[in-house]
């Protein structure tokens, strides 16, 4: 009995260690926009959101972001295979005719940065879409 109640504890120590490893080794996710003249940086991190932009509507905002949306953005990419990120395909083509801003997604995790090819800025690859309308929704609320 000792022993399966020292086994039971010892499984589940290791689960909630293993599963909070993995929350903590995304390090901060990244959204650009850009187009020719202006540019627009969303950087989230545990901590903060912070947002950048340049030409003619150049600024920068931040504001704290609260652990549980840091949690439901790192839920969101383990649903992707971050390593392959750099494969996906974009869905269309609408920025090449500057119909469309260029997007670029990034993920720095375990200090590697792992970053999509450009896409149209509101048409993501389907495998990241989520991910980048959760970036999108915590930053309508940065003044």
């Amino acid at each position: 009995m000792r022993i399966s109640i020292v086994s039971f504890l010892m499984v589940f120590f290791a689960i909630n260690d293993c599963s909070h490893q993995e929350l903590s080794s995304i390090q901060s996710f990244s959204y650009e926009t850009f187009t020719r003249g202006s540019a627009t940086v969303y950087t989230i991190t545990p901590e903060m959101i912070n947002i950048k932009s340049t030409g003619l509507e150049a600024g920068e905002s931040s504001a704290k972001i609260q652990k549980k949306d840091w949690e439901s953005l790192v839920n969101k990419a383990q649903k992707v295979n971050i390593n392959e990120i750099s494969r996906l395909k974009a869905p269309s083509e609408s920025r090449a005719s500057d119909a469309a801003l260029h997007a670029i997604l990034s993920v720095r995790k375990n200090d590697t940065v792992y970053k999509t090819n450009s896409f149209d800025h509101g048409n993501a690859p389907s495998e990241v879409k989520p991910l980048v309308q959760a970036i999108l929704r915590l930053a309508e609320n940065v003044e």
